[in-house]
């Protein structure tokens, strides 16, 4: 268990707290991107690996914020399956750094133009507010033993792709039509799913 899943309730109320204050939706990860806290959406998600979060290991592997005013086409989104279809409008997100290590990631996400524009019209006070938070979160680990973090390979935005394509399948495997399942977790056609299946050599 990740030092932020042991103080779940608290990561969950301070995210609810800043999703009320800011009326944009929360998620908050840990370093092996499972979701820890959620608002809206995301709530139900809590406790499940991030199939998606190709941003937020970026995030993690840098220790740097990152702000994406156009998901979908940004760089970091290159190995999402949803690339240019995706659902988000807007995404900031920064580590949760402690004792110089990032042990997760804290991320502001719009899903309507109204939400995007209140980020990004606001985008240096945002920046500056969700560091805060994620030092905010930060202080209530500390005296814990943090457990070492693994150390990520470079990026290869296609090892990217593939592997949340295997995460899918390995959810989903036994349950009838689990590639119709598959491919509603990523988002994708069922159509789009086998394609990469085939692209990737995928068993």
């Amino acid at each position: 268990m990740s030092a932020l899943h042991e103080i779940q309730s608290t990561v969950q109320k301070t995210a609810e707290a800043i999703s009320d204050v800011l009326k944009i939706e929360v998620e908050i990860a840990d370093v092996n991107l499972v979701r820890v806290a959620g608002t809206g959406q995301y709530k139900e998600q809590c406790g499940h690996v991030m199939l998606d979060g190709f941003v937020y290991r970026h995030v993690l592997n840098t220790g740097n914020t990152v702000v994406i005013e156009n998901p979908g086409y940004h760089d970091l989104c290159h190995p999402c399956p949803r690339r240019g279809q995706c659902f988000e409008s807007a995404e900031m997100a920064s580590p949760i750094m402690l004792e110089g290590k990032p042990v997760g990631v804290i991320g502001l996400v719009s899903f309507d133009p109204i939400q995007a524009e209140r980020l990004l019209d606001n985008k240096e006070w945002m920046l500056q507010f969700i560091v805060k938070m994620a030092e905010l979160i930060a202080g209530n680990l500390t005296g814990r033993v943090i457990d070492e973090i693994p150390v990520q390979p470079p990026l290869n935005l296609d090892n990217l792709e593939k592997d949340a394509i295997v995460k899918a399948l390995a959810e989903v495997s036994g349950n009838v039509r689990s590639k119709d399942k598959a491919a509603k977790l990523l988002g994708i056609s069922r159509a789009t799913l086998y394609r990469k299946i085939r692209e990737y050599e995928i068993i």
